[in-house]
């Protein structure tokens, strides 16, 4: 298991709301009385982006929808409202049985990640994948990316968000370089932050847009609607396409 995997891992099991949605109202100590709120932004965003999509594209068909790096299924569940059934993937067995209680009676499969989506079967008319590539390395994000447009169907969509720029103050960047490159580093920044020296951190990775749509027209996706934001002090590409 690489490290960013293992590091999943860890907030599946100690703090997995937070883990898909840095947001303190998400912690473990107060996910109860935010829960509502951690599932309505899910809704509003599979709302939003699949009414901007059909507006750009054309209507979906709405029988089978993939989404990868699922956590607890806070836009699985969404996407059940609006598919005939969705797979839902992540690398965290812990977000998985926590994806599994909170969508009980619902027309969702899970399925543990790897790295060539070789655990779903067929192909599917949308495919979901948000917030989820910036925690992965280039090398096997890549690979990954062209894993899952693979499994877009004809005439089928998908919906891939990556960062493209970390714009962090100087400080914010320091501490993610002494966690990140210095061996021991993110051990020692726990322990003077008081935090358990085992900490997991998040990866930001910083992915090529030109290299990313490049295989987007190599896996025949040729027309590409592409969304820049902000998204907690990093550049962030929402890219829409359709095949």
């Amino acid at each position: 298991m690489t490290d960013t995997d293992h590091n999943w891992c860890l907030w599946g099991e100690r703090d997995p709301y937070y883990g898909v949605l840095t947001d303190k109202r998400f912690r473990n100590d107060s996910i109860q009385q935010y829960r509502d709120v951690f599932f309505a932004v899910g809704q509003t965003f599979v709302d939003h982006w699949l009414y901007k999509f059909e507006q750009r594209f054309g209507a979906l068909s709405r029988n089978r929808a993939l989404d990868f790096g699922c956590g607890v299924g806070r836009l699985t569940i969404p996407l059940s409202q609006q598919f005939a059934s969705v797979t839902g993937v992540d690398i965290s067995p812990a977000m998985l049985r926590e994806a599994q209680v909170n969508s009980a009676g619902k027309a969702i499969e899970y399925r543990l990640s790897d790295d060539h989506v070789s655990q779903v079967d067929g192909t599917f008319d949308f495919v979901n994948c948000v917030i989820v590539l910036q925690h992965i390395p280039l090398e096997r994000g890549m690979v990954i990316l062209k894993g899952l447009l693979d499994r877009v169907g004809e005439g089928g969509g998908c919906l891939i968000q990556i960062t493209t720029k970390r714009r962090y103050s100087w400080k914010r960047e320091l501490d993610y370089r002494l966690r990140h490159d210095v061996p021991g580093g993110r051990f020692l920044i726990n322990l003077l932050k008081r935090q358990s020296a085992d900490t997991p951190m998040m990866q930001m990775n910083e992915y090529s847009l030109a290299e990313v749509l490049r295989l987007f027209h190599a896996s025949g996706f040729l027309e590409n609607l592409c969304c820049l934001h902000d998204q907690g002090g990093s550049e962030s590409v929402t890219i829409m396409s359709r095949r």
